[in-house]
């Protein structure tokens, strides 16, 4: 993992508010990312986490606040297509759900959007996303349609259509949540290899030992606040918080 004292700050937000008509679900989040930053985020169900990430690739809009990626702020509001389309080029997401088109193969779903949106060679986006299947462990499966794949494949495919874009950040809604037990190990130890190799991720996950012992931030929402935020090693063995302390207990 690398080390983040030196390193540039690759996401940063101030004060972000976003509400769903009179439930507010972000009441002022603050927080910034440097390059090859893990950052788990956990805490209870409804706490905000997932529109938080959803936010930092504007899939959500926001009322309040400041967003900067890659050193460009993001507007809350309306965006013209163009920057949508570089903020994403720039911000990768895996789902709970693998959202892979069924009637193409593993391998047609990988070089789509770097064929449509990049504007690559297909001769390109197909030895990129070889590299990549290699990289999640299914350089098998090109050929192979998602009906035929398991949940933890379809996410690693999943993971390595991500990766195709070749984003400065990756973003992981609850990415196991999907998934048989049995299949969760997997999913996982991709994303401790990307983790190794200086990927930055934030991670949204129920996950405890993952954010434990591979992050190297962890972030505590609660009420849609940061509550508490620090070193994996502090947070989980001298938790401040009241409420992270239950949680905890609970999991």
């Amino acid at each position: 993992m690398i080390s983040t004292t030196a390193a540039e700050p690759v996401l940063q937000c101030s004060d972000l508010h976003k509400s769903y008509g009179a439930l507010q679900v972000l009441r002022g989040v603050s927080t910034t990312v440097h390059e090859g930053d893990v950052v788990s985020i956990i805490g209870p169900s409804g706490c905000g986490k997932s529109t938080f990430l959803r936010c930092l690739n504007r899939l959500e809009s926001f009322e309040q606040g400041q967003l900067q990626v890659m050193g460009r702020f993001v507007p809350g509001g309306a965006m013209h297509w163009r920057q949508l389309r570089r903020l994403r080029i720039s911000v990768g997401m895996v789902f709970q759900q693998f959202n892979l088109f069924p009637h193409l193969t593993v391998l047609e779903n990988l070089v789509l959007a770097p064929r449509q949106v990049l504007q690559l060679p297909l001769p390109v986006c197909e030895q990129r996303a070889r590299v990549h299947l290699e990289q999640v462990g299914l350089s098998e499966r090109a050929d192979t349609y998602p009906g035929q794949l398991s949940g933890g494949q379809k996410q690693r495919v999943a993971i390595a259509r991500s990766l195709c874009m070749e984003p400065a950040v990756m973003l992981f809604d609850e990415p196991t949540s999907a998934l048989d037990p049995e299949l969760v190990g997997e999913v996982l130890q991709v994303m401790r290899l990307l983790a190794e190799s200086g990927m930055t991720m934030l991670v949204v996950t129920h996950e405890m030992r993952f954010a434990r012992e591979v992050s190297n931030r962890v972030l505590f929402f609660n009420n849609g606040l940061i509550e508490e935020q620090g070193d994996p090693a502090e947070v989980f063995a001298q938790p401040k918080s009241e409420r992270l302390r239950t949680f905890l207990a609970r999991q």
